[in-house]
């Protein structure tokens, strides 16, 4: 089963990932960037979903960051964001995302992002 980590500081939003998601795939919550890293350092995954908006470190900060680790450097991330705009999304491509999601999200738009990328 592939591994989904999903960090999102909302618990409604990882709730909702953790519903759509969890019946084909292992997901793996987080609130907080330092407890993505700490995940990373001892497990791999899949794929990520990661919230750009959240307190301590933002998404683009987490994956630079998740980048210099040995096992991070190919993982790949879907950007989750509330900002519905041409630069957000110039940006989050440029950060290295392989998509992003406007939140709220559609299940049916999850699921299909996630198929696309692990099976």
């Amino acid at each position: 089963m592939k591994t989904i980590l999903v960090v999102d500081d909302d618990k409604l939003n990882l709730s909702a990932a953790r519903k759509v998601l969890s019946g084909e795939y292992k997901v793996i919550p987080v609130v907080r960037g330092t407890q993505a890293l700490s995940y990373l350092e001892n497990e791999e995954c899949d794929m990520i979903l990661l919230d750009i908006s959240m307190p301590e470190m933002d998404g683009f900060e987490l994956l630079r960051k998740i980048r210099t680790m040995e096992n991070g450097k190919d993982i790949p991330v879907i950007f989750l964001t509330a900002d519905n705009d041409t630069e957000t999304e110039t940006r989050c491509f440029k950060e290295g995302a392989i998509d992003f999601i406007v939140k709220p999200f559609q299940a049916e738009r999850v699921i299909e992002a996630v198929k696309k990328v692990v099976g």
